[in-house]
Formats: structure tokens, sequence, C-alpha cells
């Protein structure tokens, strides 16, 4: 397993856009190709709805049973294609994105999308999607109640005739058709109820920009957006994106950078490559020494999004941890590896199959950031250590405030391991590992971070520099407390708290 990155991924540059419009407006289509274009991610939330509405007409739920309609909300997942893109609906591990975009669906999303408590439940859920930053993302009120804060607001729009239009074409019925009339009635059906619904009504954002695409072929309404988006980047002081990086005096000439990998797919399943690498692993290991996992292992979740942290002493961590946990979770882990490592064909192959992500450790971060959020947000175990970089003596050290980072602004469960001994095992600076007695792997509680910190220090909420601050410590005393005194280091005194 490679290394991980020196530094935890620090909060990037780039856009928040809301795309909002009518039913048929083109808002996915067009969003997923810009975003494409700009090496942005993109979430449709209408599949959140979609997603809902077609499990409650799958379970006879409702809008009449808004606790009933609520309670499906967790069964509902969006999934990142290896562009990063929250094109997939995943519902109990089964793959419903074509399902959801039934008539039946269509017929009736607007009816559960106005239920209010529905409407709550997924407020903080696609909040915490676009936390990432970088991310075009499509609905009827992103710019309005969803993101009101958002950087760039777009309302993309057209006549009820040319988007009737569009979906007939899209569905393949014929024009004049009873099924065409229906199209078209059901579109007007649904303008009233998404325009005229007391919750979040449909309605351009007073500062969005309204971007007309009656008539427009597909890829002129692609090049507008694109076009508002460049032109807001050139605006903002944070706008920098990977297409088109910024410039300074520090920064190396084109010719000299460092050529683009492509994004390893997030790890969804223990594939065979996981599986037998990880026997092999637990193998080799088991020559040098006995693993011993203990603590909190079953009350690791099973689904959604999972931060692991923990310490790093030894270059056994992300074995011993991947290895071991991968076989009795039945889930496999995400990693952050060095992009050197992706420069060799075989060991790139192997690192991939293995869910481990290229980062630039010389370079800013942001793309680091990026993969971690997107881990996060397709509902996966992505493992970090908060120290960065191994301990020389194997205390822990002092962390960066990037795990804070990223568990508040994904949400997930963060789970703290301590690993003691393993710096024993495989001493930074051996080139191989070393007979020891045990190696123990301790699983804390799994805790939410904005939950545990309101509990602990109600102040930090308002204040930003100091909630990351405070997380942080939090974060690393609850490791702190899972390793024996003498690994405790910095946190040591304190290591019985939260």
């Amino acid at each position: 397993m490679p290394e991980a990155p020196t530094t935890i991924p620090a909060e990037p540059p780039g856009l928040v856009v809301a795309l909002d419009g009518p039913a048929s407006s083109g808002k996915s289509s067009v969003g997923a190709a810009a975003a494409k274009q700009l090496g942005y991610r993109f979430c449709d939330t209408g599949l959140l709805y979609r997603a809902v509405t077609w499990l409650a007409l799958r379970r006879g739920v409702g809008e009449t049973d808004p606790d009933g309609l609520v309670r499906l909300v967790d069964e509902v997942e969006l999934v990142a294609d290896e562009a990063g893109r929250l094109a997939h609906v995943s519902i109990d591990g089964e793959d419903a994105t074509e399902a959801v975009h039934q008539p039946e669906v269509d017929a009736a999303v607007s009816a559960i999308s106005r239920v209010p408590e529905i409407r709550a439940a997924l407020l903080a859920r696609q909040r915490r999607l676009a936390a990432g930053g970088r991310i075009i993302m499509a609905g009827r009120d992103i710019g309005t109640v969803v993101l009101p804060d958002a950087d760039l607001k777009l309302f993309l729009d057209a006549g009820l005739e040319e988007r009737a239009r569009r979906r007939i074409e899209e569905r393949g019925v014929a024009s004049d058709s009873p099924e065409a009339v229906e199209i078209h009635d059901q579109l007007a059906r649904r303008d009233d109820l998404d325009r005229n619904r007391p919750v979040a009504p449909l309605r351009a954002a007073p500062d969005a920009v309204h971007l007309r695409t009656d008539g427009n072929a597909f890829e002129t309404t692609v090049s507008l957006v694109v076009e508002a988006i460049r032109a807001r980047e050139a605006t903002a002081p944070r706008a920098a994106t990977p297409a088109e990086p910024a410039t300074s005096p520090a920064a190396p000439p084109r010719a000299a950078r460092k050529p683009a990998i492509d994004p390893t797919p997030i790890a969804t399943r223990m594939g065979l490559v996981i599986r037998i690498g990880s026997f092999v692993i637990r193998t080799l290991v088991r020559v040098f020494t006995r693993v011993e996992i203990v603590g909190a292992l079953d009350a690791i979740p099973r689904t959604g999004a999972v931060l692991i942290a923990a310490n790093h002493a030894s270059n056994a961590d992300p074995v011993i941890i991947g290895a071991f946990l991968n076989q009795q979770l039945g889930r496999p882990l995400n990693w952050l590896g060095k992009r050197e490592v992706f420069e060799w064909p075989v060991l790139s192959w192997l690192a991939r199959q293995a869910g481990v992500h290229p980062v630039d450790r010389g370079s800013a971060d942001v793309e680091a950031f990026r993969s971690a959020i997107r881990i996060l947000e397709a509902g996966q175990i992505l493992a970090v250590f908060p120290e960065g970089t191994r301990s020389p003596d194997g205390r822990l050290r002092a962390a960066k405030d990037g795990v804070t980072v990223l568990a508040s602004r994904s949400g997930a469960v963060v789970v703290p391991i301590g690993v003691a001994n393993a710096d024993r095992l495989w001493p930074k600076g051996r080139p191989i590992p070393r007979r020891v007695p045990s190696v123990t792997v301790t699983i804390g509680a799994p805790f939410r971070l904005d939950e545990a910190l309101a509990a602990e220090d109600p102040d930090a909420a308002g204040d930003r520099r100091r909630a990351k601050t405070a997380g942080t410590e939090l974060i690393m005393r609850r490791i702190a407390a899972l390793l024996p005194p003498r690994q405790r280091g910095v946190h040591g005194e304190d290591s019985g708290r939260g």
C-alpha cells in the first residue's frame, strides 16, 4: 500500500455553482457536460428526489406519510463516476439510475418533493455535497434555498413547448402520439406544482444569470454555461481550475509541469485484487507479528461515508489497517497515495485496483481535497493519517486541520484508530520489518465531528478558525486514548478527555 501524502488536503479553490430551472430545461445534461469541460464535479439534486419517489412508490408510502418518506432518505445514495459526477443512484446496493427516470416517477416526483419534511431531510445532504467546492449543483431551489451563498447562480429556462419537444425526443415517441400529449400535459402540471408549492417554489434567485435556451443546440447552451462560469472565475480571488492552473512568479512553466494522471475509480466493493492482495499481505505480516483487532469494530457503519483517522508511525500502518479491516468490514478502504506510484504501469494498475488515489505531494493539495471529498460523497470509506507524515519516534505528533475540514464538510462518520507497536515492527528508516510479539489495532467509538464538537465546545460553532483547531484536537485526543502511553506524544496529558 503506497504511503499516504505528507499533508492532509487543504480547502480548494474553485466555485460553487447553482444551476436551477424547470423540468426538461437541460440542467442535468448541460450541467454535466459543462462540469466535464471545466474539471468540476456535478450533482443533479433531482436524482435524490426521484430516488425517494421511486422508493416510495415501490414501498407504497405516500405524500400523506411524511415520517415514512423521511425514513426512506437514508437508503438512497448518489454514487460518483470516474470523473466525480454524482450521476448514479444506489438503493440498498442496487443501481436504480434508470428506474428513477420512469414515467410513473415523473408523474409523482413533484408531489413528493413538495413535502416539507422531505425537503428538510435532503437539505443538509445537498449542502454537504457542495461543501468541497468546485461543483455545479443542479436543481429547482439551489440558488434560492439550498445554496443561497453560491459563488455563481444560473437559471436555465425554455418555454413549455420547447421543453416538451426535448422530452418527447428523449423518450423516442412520435410527436403526434397520445404519449407525446401526456408528456406535454405532465410537464405543464409539474410547472404549476413547482412554481406554486408553498415550500421552496421554483423561481430564479434575484442575483441569478438568466439563460434562455429556446432553439439552442445542446453545444451552444453548454458553451453559455461554461463561459458564465469562466467569467465568474476570472473575478474570483480563489479561481483556479485544474484545466487552467493559475500562474505566479513561482509557478513552473507549462512545459515543465507534470503530466496529468487520470483519477482512480472509487473503490466501492471488494474486488478480486483487493481480496487476493489483502490475503497475501495478512499472510506476510503474520510472519513478523501477531495482529490484534480490538475495540468498536462492530460499530463501524457498513454503509455510508466513513472517515478513518489513524496515527502514523510506520510504513506498516496502511498495510495492516487496509489488509485486516478490509476482511473484517467486507468493505474496501480508499487511500490517498503519492503520484510517483502511478508513473509505473504495473504498480499503477495495482494501486488503482486497491482504491489508491494519486496525489501530487509537491503541489497545493487541491486535487487531494477533491479526491477525498469525492470518495466521502460517494458514501465510501476514506482512510487518512491526520499527522500527514510518519512519526520519527512512534509518538503522536501535532496534526493538520485538513482532517477536520473533511469531517465537517462531508458529514462522514469519523472512526479513530490507534495502531500500537507498528513503529517497533517497521521503524522509520529501516528497509524491512523485524519480528515483534504483536501489533494492536484499537478501534474507537465512531462519531460525527460537528455533534461531538457541539457537545464539548458549543462556542466553537460560531468561530470557524476555533472550530477547526478544536475539531482537530478532539480527533487527535480520541486517537491518543487508543494508544499506549509511550505513543500518545503531544496529546498524552489530555488523552482521557472527549
